[in-house]
């Protein structure tokens, strides 16, 4: 399996303090010792090159967001393991009369392990602990999404701040004069990345505003909502795309939520997203003022790309996960592009299914509706979306080479990878994003 160059190139910088330290301090301890200190550089500086993996920047050689912020979570729990178990405990003993410098005796000379730089990595040890906990557990806190990421944001940043003293000040490499500015740009980084995302990125969308143009109803518990520019021509992005929304709020609000775009780049200025009724904020979409101002931070995802080679196309939807797809068709329809196109779309009743005969108008299309629970007399496929019946509905499109586009719920996604792996589909072909 080759690792993303993203992950390598992380993984290397992570490891740069630790090589300048060897290089211009050389290691003169237990290798157990050695061992803690490369652990907490490392550690901390993976913790600081992570904040560019949240701000939202476009990321070269493009990655999905979802793995790209799934990147952010897997290397904060590296760094965090790493700071937490492997930095304190791996010392050879307690008091640190091993890891004194052949040339100073002096215990407290030796390590500095006085005064506020062992104050500061206690604080920096308890508060990443806390992070990581309120980061795996988000989903059980009483807080809302917005109070969570500020939380999680600038706690991130005093956190990062009180490692890097407590590093500068304890540290054997990070008194070097080479290490430590390596570190201190490690945390200039992350604090830029932070101001760009909390000042900078809103002061740039207030310059593009938009306007709520329409909100309609389109099936049971669904809207679509349409945003127009003002002043400005629009947004260029591509189908399958998705972007952060700040609606009847001003730039700067906290209140943002992603949302794909469902319209295709060929109609117009005009932006499309389907929205249904299922958090806190979107279950008061319906009352949203038309007229009111809108922002736009995006576009986000690459769930489009690499389809343009494809023999044929798959779309494998389960309820609201139709929106990426629906721009894919309706950009297909305008271009007329005539390749084979299957959508398979899972709800559970008919009352949540729409834009039936805007789909049944784009060519080649073909429709296969799953309902979990259907009405009397339903003819069609009865059920939900799993491996099994995917494998059943999509088998002859697997071995014709078509590429495959997933957008719906987690256990959804899992299922229908489960079902293609089975069908021989190499991963190339199959492609999704996760919002969760």
């Amino acid at each position: 399996m080759t690792l993303p160059p993203l992950l390598l190139l992380l993984l290397a910088l992570s490891l740069l303090p630790v090589l300048l330290g060897w290089l211009l301090v050389g290691p003169a301890r237990p290798w157990t010792d050695e061992l803690a200190a490369a652990a907490g550089l490392a550690g901390l500086s993976l913790l600081l090159l992570g904040f560019v993996l949240s701000g939202r920047f476009p990321l070269y050689p493009p990655m999905p967001m979802d793995r790209v912020l799934r990147l952010h979570r897997n290397l904060a729990l590296l760094a965090g393991l790493a700071l937490l178990l492997l930095h304190p405990f791996l010392y050879s003993t307690p008091d640190g009369a091993a890891m004194q410098r052949p040339d100073d005796p002096t215990h407290a000379q030796a390590l500095g392990l006085g005064g506020e730089g062992i104050l500061t990595g206690m604080l920096a040890w308890l508060l990443l602990a806390l992070l990581l906990v309120t980061a795996l557990r988000r989903a059980d806190l009483p807080w809302s999404y917005e109070a969570w990421r500020a939380w999680h944001g600038w706690s991130g940043l005093v956190m990062a701040g009180l490692a890097v003293h407590h590093a500068l000040h304890v540290g054997r490499y990070a008194r070097d004069p080479v290490v430590a500015a390596v570190l201190v740009a490690f945390l200039g980084l992350g604090g830029l990345s932070l101001l760009y995302v909390w000042l900078l990125r809103p002061l740039l969308l207030a310059r593009r505003p938009w306007r709520i143009a329409a909100l309609t109803p389109l099936a049971e518990r669904s809207w679509e909502l349409v945003l127009e520019p003002l002043g400005h021509p629009g947004l260029s992005y591509r189908p399958g795309q998705f972007a952060w929304l700040r609606l009847a709020t001003g730039p700067l609000s906290r209140r943002e939520h992603p949302f794909t775009i469902a319209s295709a780049p060929a109609e117009g200025s005009r932006l499309r997203f389907v929205v249904k009724e299922v958090g806190d904020f979107t279950r008061s979409i319906g009352r949203l003022p038309v007229g009111a101002r809108a922002y736009v931070d995006g576009p986000h995802g690459a769930l489009g790309q690499g389809l343009e080679g494809a023999a044929g196309l798959v779309f494998l939807c389960g309820g609201i996960g139709i929106a990426p797809a629906l721009a894919m068709l309706r950009q297909a329809a305008a271009e007329g592009d005539g390749r084979p196109k299957l959508l398979v779309w899972g709800n559970r009743r008919p009352s949540q299914i729409f834009a039936e005969e805007e789909l049944a108008a784009v060519p080649g299309l073909r429709i296969i509706h799953v309902l979990s629970e259907p009405p009397p007399g339903w003819q069609g496929e009865v059920g939900v979306l799993d491996s099994e019946r995917i494998r059943r509905l999509v088998a002859a499109e697997a071995a014709a080479g078509h590429a495959f586009v997933l957008c719906g719920p987690g256990a959804m996604l899992d299922e229908a990878r489960r079902g293609l792996r089975a069908l021989g589909v190499p991963p190339g072909r199959i492609h999704s994003e996760r919002f969760d």
